[in-house]
């Protein structure tokens, strides 16, 4: 059941998400594994993460990745919709989002041609946004310049 009357409506929210200064240390150390680490800590029941997502839906599974994308070597990813899953979200880890060419989240009902795009955005933003089980679908545009780091993630 779907908690907020603006995810209902836009299919979306952008919002912050509270991250402790230890996330950017690992950004900055490129301690991919420590900052997974984290991300799975505050993803269990209880967890930081997973409470502030339940205030948008009812969900079972959180799951995620730390997607980096970055030029010359990105490429357009595909419209998808996640399958069976409720929602998908967007954080942002991006300290200098202005330094970032590309790597464009779009969003849309299956079947439009309207788009949401969302350029990277700055670190703590947070794109929540519902996927194929409410009928969306969406994907990341090729990073051209830069490099776009988030976390993104899935409610089942």
């Amino acid at each position: 059941m779907i908690k907020n009357t603006n995810l209902l409506e836009q299919g979306f929210v952008l919002t912050d998400f509270p991250l402790e200064p230890i996330v950017l240390e690992f950004i900055q150390n490129k301690n991919w594994y420590g900052l997974d680490q984290y991300f799975l800590e505050i993803s269990r029941t209880d967890g930081l993460l997973r409470n502030f997502l339940a205030d948008y839906l009812d969900f079972e599974t959180l799951e995620h990745i730390i997607s980096i994308r970055s030029a010359p070597e990105d490429e357009d990813g595909i419209w998808h919709d996640d399958g069976s899953r409720f929602l998908g979200f967007s954080l942002s880890l991006n300290w200098k989002p202005e330094n970032i060419i590309g790597g464009e989240l779009r969003f849309k009902l299956k079947e439009s041609n309207q788009e949401d795009v969302f350029k990277p955005r700055p670190y703590g933003k947070i794109i929540i946004f519902l996927s194929g089980l409410y009928g969306y679908e969406h994907m990341v545009s090729a990073v051209t310049s830069g490099e776009r780091i988030v976390i993104a993630g899935w409610c089942s």
